[in-house]
């Protein structure tokens, strides 16, 4: 039954080709109460880093995912199945089957972010292997209403974030060794070549922390999902490196 399913899944699912847009612009206006427009999609389209997939059934569409990826990074932007073809398992395999090609491709971490009312959309996600990891508030208008954050991760499944457990050690009780070279998110050993946030902070008066100096190292990978839930994200500039 397996092999069926992988042999369909397989079989059904193309990139799309300019030709494929204006029937996607078409689905767009049947699963959406915000469509993109025909133009919208075709600019999505033609951007590098930008995917879309189409589930065909001989010459008709029935579905298209929109993604776009940067190295080991994706984000899904748009899932849409026809109506008629709903609840009969066919967006769960789309989705396996976009997710295996990103992951042939090198990308680890697919993200996404959904409607906090959206609950059939959440537990599919949640059934096809995607976490909840935090919210971004007041990011949808027409409601204003908060945006739940998700993700997927492959080959190395890491807990939803924040990592927070009743039954976690102190502060002292849970340190690693300095020379150790850990990331203290995900417990990933850091290398020579694993760039890293390192961060040494000495507690204030005011704090309940006083006195305390506590360190940590952050991956690049979980940095990168953490400030994700940020409400303003980090000021970024560019180095001028002067070569001699």
């Amino acid at each position: 039954m397996e092999k069926e399913k992988a042999s369909a899944r397989e079989w059904h699912v193309h990139k799309a080709i300019p030709e494929d847009l204006p029937m996607i612009a078409e689905l767009e206006k049947t699963a959406f109460r915000k469509p993109w427009s025909l133009s919208g999609i075709e600019s999505f389209y033609y951007k590098k880093t930008s995917d879309i997939y189409v589930w065909r059934d001989r010459n008709r569409i029935s579905g298209f995912i929109m993604a776009e990826h940067i190295l080991e990074q994706g984000e899904l932007q748009r899932i849409a199945i026809v109506p008629f073809i709903r609840r009969m398992g066919i967006g769960t395999l789309f989705l396996q089957e976009f997710r295996e090609r990103y992951r042939k491709m090198g990308v680890e971490t697919i993200y996404l972010e959904v409607r906090e009312s959206n609950r059939i959309a959440r537990n599919f996600y949640k059934k096809s292997g995607f976490e909840e990891y935090g919210r971004r508030a007041k990011y949808y208008t027409d409601p204003m209403e908060d945006a739940i954050l998700m993700f997927w991760d492959d080959p190395h499944p890491l807990q939803s974030l924040p990592l927070e457990s009743e039954s976690s050690s102190p502060y002292n009780d849970s340190c690693k060794e300095e020379e150790s070279m850990i990331c203290n998110v995900c417990g990933n050993k850091l290398t020579e070549k694993t760039d890293f946030v390192e961060i040494k902070k000495e507690w204030g008066y005011f704090s309940n922390k006083d006195t305390e100096i506590h360190e940590l190292k952050i991956c690049e990978r979980c940095y990168d999902r953490i400030v994700k839930q940020f409400e303003v994200p980090p000021k970024v500039t560019e180095k001028n490196e002067i070569l001699s």
